[in-house]
Parts: C-alpha cells; sequence; structure tokens
C-alpha cells in the first residue's frame, strides 16, 4: 500500500513489465539488455568473459550472443577474443555504454522506488 494515495502499488511483475517498456521507450534496451551492461558496469571497466553473462541471465549461448551482437552494433560494448585464450570471448563496455546504462538505471531506480517503495530513496 502507498502511504501517501492510500492505493496499492503494483506488484514486482507489474513493476518488471513497467521496466522492460520504459527501458524499451526511454532507452532502446531490452531487460536483458539493460541486465547485462549492468554486469559489465560492475566489473568497473575489466573484461567480462561471455560465459559469466550467460550465467547470468541463465540463457542459451545462442540467445547471449545474439543479444550482445545488438549492443556491439549499437556501440554499446566491444567483444574481443582473449589473448592467449582464442576460446573465450570478452566483453567490456563502451563509453557509450556506461551513459546507456547510467541513464537506464536512473529510470530502473525511479520506478522501482516508485512502485515498490525500493531503491536509494526508500525510507
Amino acid at each position: 500500500m502507498d502511504e501517501a494515495t492510500g492505493q496499492q502499488r503494483p506488484g514486482i511483475l507489474r513493476t518488471l513489465g513497467l521496466l522492460h517498456g520504459d527501458l524499451r521507450v526511454q532507452h532502446g534496451l531490452s531487460l536483458s539488455g539493460y541486465l547485462v551492461l549492468g554486469a559489465l558496469a560492475e566489473a568497473e571497466g575489466g573484461p567480462v568473459p561471455v560465459t559469466r553473462l550467460t550465467a547470468l541471465l541463465r540463457e542459451s549461448g545462442d540467445r547471449v550472443s545474439y543479444l550482445l551482437k545488438g549492443l556491439q552494433a549499437a556501440g554499446l560494448i566491444e567483444r574481443e577474443r582473449r589473448a592467449g585464450d582464442r576460446r573465450t570471448v570478452e566483453v567490456t563496455l563502451t563509453d557509450a555504454g556506461h551513459a546507456r546504462f547510467a541513464e537506464a538505471e536512473t529510470t530502473a531506480q525511479a520506478l522501482f522506488h516508485r512502485h515498490l517503495g525500493l531503491g536509494p530513496h526508500a525510507g
């Protein structure tokens, strides 16, 4: 219940749906794309193996590869084979990716605070 308005807040499922829509419309990102950018941002500029992103999303390698191709085409990430182990592909966030994630994170934090009372502004 929202104490200020006395209205029932949307549940987690509805809020995730709203987030998915807001990410698409405002930032051109899918929810999975947002999660990938977030994982890369948490790596603080260090490369992240694709296998770690696949485990995070619990998606197939093909699905994650497709997702990463789109993020790379948008200039948000870079993918390179690891020196010394050409079998391992690593992903890093570009400056544009950092900026896009920061904007999307602001949107997500505001939405979660508004609808669930969660986030840095929660009392």
